[in-house]
């Protein structure tokens, strides 16, 4: 069975028209990851355990990535089982028992929220090829 990030992954691959390309790509997404865990790393060691959020369809970009505490997690959690938003909730509910445990050397935690849904990657960076899982 093929994740949804190897399936991502081959997409992107597609326009690549050589070995060279595809090693600069690789190169290029592994650094975004690698850049990502280190905002996490600082936000968790400020701040305390959380999740980095991500909006990519935010028409503010300076409100397009912030960071959320447990607490604000379980605020948000309270909210969206108010508002009957039930898929929502469920990813505050996985990122709240995800976030207190973690370990942020090795792990970071991130929710991505655009237009269609809500997904929260638990990314383990010490994996070979420091994969994302999509929960």
């Amino acid at each position: 069975m093929t994740s949804r990030r190897d399936k991502l992954v081959k997409k992107l691959m597609r326009g690549v028209t050589g070995k060279d390309e595809a090693t600069l790509m690789k190169l290029t997404v592994e650094r975004v990851c690698a850049d990502m865990c280190e905002f996490y790393l600082n936000f968790y060691d400020n701040e305390g355990p959380g999740a980095m959020v991500y909006v990519p369809d935010s028409p503010d970009e300076e409100k397009s990535m912030f960071y959320l505490t447990v607490d604000h997690l379980m605020n948000a959690l309270d909210d969206f089982t108010k508002r009957s938003m039930d898929g929502e909730a469920g990813v505050m509910k996985q990122a709240i028992a995800r976030a207190e445990p973690i370990d942020p050397a090795k792990e970071a935690l991130f929710i991505i929220q655009d237009k269609d849904r809500m997904s929260l990657i638990h990314y383990k960076i010490d994996c070979d090829g420091a994969n994302f899982v999509q929960m």
